[in-house]
């Protein structure tokens, strides 16, 4: 997969508010100048860069580095100003000045130029654009010159000053005269950062990548810059199925190369606290100030090298960036960087070692420092990493407790820790030596995790199950099994089975006190209900599961809270929920980039390419799964991973198109109640065998696999199954939508079943309201669809003779189909284009049935009164309607 960073270079992203900020200045003619302010690496040089091309280039044409005005474009001079041109008076503005206007006598050479200048601004009709980086470098007779070609011609000046430094004379002059725009140019915020590293790989690339490459670098661009082309050199950033992923954790330390001038000034005691900030990560402010004293701390701290946070009661120090504990460590010794740690245990220790973080805090630098730690200290660090789902911490303080000798409790962590990080060989292996030697209190919780890590790693339900069984033989039934054992039988499709393991545990006790098995039979009967079409009982479930989950001290048994949330999510997306199910996968997202559980975001990220599927919108489908699945593969989670290819294949078949990964499903040979062989593997099967005009078979795939959910009590799945038949114009599927539909929850059931009584009734009428239902639920695939049915009804043979009906219907249709990005199902195929509008049409319409008048819609357009009426006779004839009302009802205003 190419980078397509062959240059070394970053794209020009991110920027595009301030470029616009300079064009503008640029127009004015009151402007004479912008001043571009920033911290060291931010970017001004390069935004001054793509200012000045642009300028330069005018109608197109590429102005040079030393000048040249372009075809229409300003006359450009770039200069850099630097220390050493400083020593020699007018040498950085060379490519400014004629080379005939030359004289030893500076008053003279002054004259000669303006002279020169004003000639050139007589005959020319744009201005000169002088852009200087690092203007606080020039000479002081080169800031004259600028003064004075200012004063009196067209001169526009554009200049870059790092922060903190001194604005020179001109500058403040301009200011007070307000001839000068002033961009401060902050660091690259998160949304800003992705684009700009999804243009320079030229594909996609995965959020945690994004999120930790931006946190990383602090938005910094030329911290950025480093880091890609460093994780790129040593391959911890790797193409995984078209998606660039972190396959590793960033490296600690980086070549100290792009040491800030800051950093490398620093010394004595000052240098001493940066180190161990670096070395340590956060200390109190008490333990900094036996370093330094207030007075050079607060020096650090206007230098905007150190900060000072308040964690709860407690004031703490950090680095200001987070780029600088990679550089540091990159010049501390192995001795060094020991002598730090160890000093920074005993000062804890000292003080008592109370505070919420501790263990966690003196395991980790004992174990830095030395190789090793007291193996009780160990354990309680790693249950501390494991409640902050700090999955990699875990991982490291787990597998030190057991250099020890056996520990029930660390091989638990230490097994969750590599089945999250998708070492399961190593992880199973772990768990079950863990679970051989478990007694109780862990033996249910070994069983549960060792059984979850057969079924969701190598998809071996019938060990999973065995497991289970035998803890039950070793201890003795238990809620906790009940409710892992429905929640896998629920994943393979057994629904009526699941219901039957978890019926004996329930109803809970109202009000009772938040336990590991009141959170885990929460969120098995979540699964159930789901699974059995009551959408809105599988929201409260979940939500009463992640409240009782954040509430627990001791998450050893039931791991992330975060578990909860993807589930509600999916049930909220079957509820037809949109919008909320939207922003808990994104709150829940949110959450986990901040302490990434690798499993956990394959599937909210398995949900988001759900709801946008089920909204139409194809291709931000298809990137969500595409993601989901290099995730889920670099996990080594083959059952996400295979959930995830069928979305993938699923969103493609939407827009048209057979994906070539449809040969990576599970076959159908697959045991039908294997992990692997689910309904949205069937459905994506199925979908591509129609693309590839295999109808029948398509057709088969779909009604086998329904009989055999509703036979398991899988009864949303069988609904979706039949539905889809319904949508390809399969009319006997209707009663059985509606058997379905009618006894399930939440609208997304109910407009399927006032979709299928339409369908059975070839009732255009009613599918138009279908589709009104379809649209105000966020489900704008299924409202074209139905559209275009009704359309089609009213156009057939012996339909209802209402052309204008079927004008508005298709027009609505196309509209919504534009907005599912071209989507390209069954249903739209027969769509008629004799209702399509061009693209200017379709503005002044919608402008229109806004409540827009003529005269307000031309000039939006840029065109005249006469032309927006003309446009909107012909709307009106293509849509077989009379008025703006009209439009209004076309577009569902």
């Amino acid at each position: 997969m190419d980078t397509g960073w062959g240059s070394g270079r970053l794209h020009f992203a991110g920027r595009d508010a301030e470029l616009a900020a300079l064009r503008r200045a640029l127009r004015r003619p009151d402007c004479k100048a912008v001043v571009i302010t920033g911290a060291p690496g931010v970017g001004k040089s390069r935004l001054a860069e793509e200012f000045s091309t642009g300028a330069g280039a005018g109608a197109g044409a590429r102005a040079g580095a030393g000048g040249g005005g372009g075809r229409g474009g300003h006359r450009v001079v770039r200069v850099q100003a630097t220390h050493s041109a400083r020593a020699l008076p007018l040498s950085a503005l060379a490519p400014l000045l004629p080379s005939d206007v030359y004289a030893e006598e500076p008053a003279e050479f002054f004259r000669r130029v303006r002279r020169r200048m004003a000639a050139h601004r007589a005959s020319a009709t744009t201005r000169t654009v002088l852009v200087v980086d690092d203007i606080q470098l020039l000479d002081p007779t080169s800031l004259a010159l600028i003064a004075l070609l200012l004063a009196d011609s067209s001169l526009f000046l554009a200049v870059t000053l790092p922060d903190g430094a001194d604005w020179p004379d001109v500058l403040q002059s301009l200011w007070r005269e307000d001839a000068l725009r002033h961009i401060e140019l902050p660091a690259l915020g998160e949304e800003e950062s992705a684009r700009l590293l999804v243009a320079t790989m030229g594909g996609p690339v995965a959020a945690p990548a994004l999120r930790a490459l931006w946190e990383a670098s602090g938005g910094n661009a030329l911290c950025l810059r480093e880091l890609l082309r460093s994780t790129l050199a040593d391959g911890r950033l790797s193409p995984v199925h078209g998606v660039w992923c972190l396959t590793r954790p960033l490296a600690a330390v980086l070549p100290g190369a792009l040491l800030d001038v800051r950093l490398r000034e620093l010394a004595g005691p000052q240098r001493t606290l940066m180190e161990l900030l670096a070395v340590c990560g956060p200390v109190g402010l008490r333990d900094g100030l036996a370093y330094v004293d207030a007075d050079a701390l607060a020096g650090l701290e206007r230098q905007q090298l150190v900060e000072s946070r308040l964690d709860g009661r407690r004031e703490q120090l950090t680095l200001a960036h987070p780029m600088h504990a990679r550089l540091l460590r990159a010049g501390i010794t192995r001795l060094r960087a020991r002598t730090l740690l160890l000093d920074q245990v005993g000062r804890v220790r000292g003080h008592g070692a109370r505070r919420a973080g501790d263990a966690l805090a003196l395991a980790g630098w004992e174990l830095e420092a030395t190789g090793t730690a007291d193996p009780g200290l160990l354990v309680r660090a790693a249950a501390q990493a494991l409640h902050a789902d700090d999955v990699d911490t875990m991982c490291r303080l787990a597998r030190a407790a057991l250099v020890h000798g056996p520990n029930t409790r660390a091989g638990l962590m230490l097994g969750e820790a590599l089945g999250q990080r998708g070492e399961f060989d190593e992880g199973i292996a772990v768990l079950e030596d863990a679970f051989a030697a478990a007694r109780e209190p862990y033996l249910h919780t070994a069983a549960l995790t060792l059984a979850v890590h057969h079924f969701y790693g190598p998809g071996n339900m019938t060990r999973a199950l065995a497991v289970l069984d035998e803890a039950g033989r070793r201890g003795g039934p238990c809620a906790e099994m009940a409710a892992w054992e429905a929640t896998l039988l629920t994943s393979a499709g057994r629904t009526a089975r699941a219901r039957t393991v978890l019926d004996p545990w329930l109803p809970l006790s109202e009000g009772a006190e938040p336990s590991d098995s009141g959170v885990l039979l929460l969120q098995a009967r979540l699964r159930v209900e789901l699974s059995s079409g009551r959408p809105e009982d599988a929201v409260r479930s979940g939500r009463a599961a992640h409240a009782a989950h954040r509430m627990l001290a001791d998450r050893s048994a039931v791991f992330y809270p975060a578990r909860s949330l993807y589930l509600v999510a999916a049930s909220l997306l079957e509820a037809g929920r949109f919008d909320e199910a939207e922003r808990v996968v994104s709150e829940g997202l949110e959450g986990l980039l901040r302490s990434p559980v690798p499993a956990l975001l394959v599937w909210f990220g398995w949900v988001r390419g759900r709801i946008a599927l089920d909204r139409g919108r194809c291709a931000e489908a298809v990137a969500h799964f595409r993601e989901a699945r290099a995730q889920a593969h670099l996990c080594g989670h083959r059952f996400a991973e295979q959930r995830a290819l069928a979305g993938l294949v699923l969103a493609e078949a939407y827009a048209g198109r057979s994906a070539p990964e449809t040969a990576g499903l599970a076959t159908g040979s697959t045991d039908p109640h294997s992990p692997l062989a689910q309904a949205d593997t069937l459905r994506a099967r199925a979908w591509s065998l129609r693309c590839r005009g295999r109808r029948h078979e398509a057709e088969a795939v779909l009604r086998a696999g329904a009989e055999a959910a509703r036979a398991e009590g899988e009864f949303a799945g069988a609904l979706t199954l039949e539905h889809d038949l319904l949508r390809w114009g399969d009319r006997d599927a209707a009663p059985r939508v509606r058997a379905l539909a009618e006894v399930a929850q939440g609208p997304y059931a109910a407009a399927r079943a006032a979709h299928a009584r339409a369908v059975a009734d070839r009732d255009p009428d009613a599918l138009v309201a279908v589709a009104d239902a379809w649209t105000a639920m966020g489900a704008l695939l299924l409202a074209a669809e139905s559209l275009a049915g009704a359309a089609g009804l009213w156009r057939a043979p012996g339909g209802a003779a209402r052309e204008g009906a079927g004008r508005r219907a298709t027009a609505r249709a196309h509209s919504l189909r534009r907005e599912c990005e071209d989507a390209a199902t069954p249903a739209l195929a027969d769509l008629s284009t004799a209702a399509e509008l061009s693209p200017r049409e379709r503005e002044i319409a919608q402008l229109a049935a806004q409540g827009h008048t003529s005269r307000e819609i031309a000039g939006q357009c840029g065109l005249s009164v006469r032309t927006v009426d003309n446009a909107l006779g012909r709307v009106y004839r293509k849509l077989g309607i009379h008025d703006r009302g009209g439009l209004g009802r076309v577009w569902g205003l």
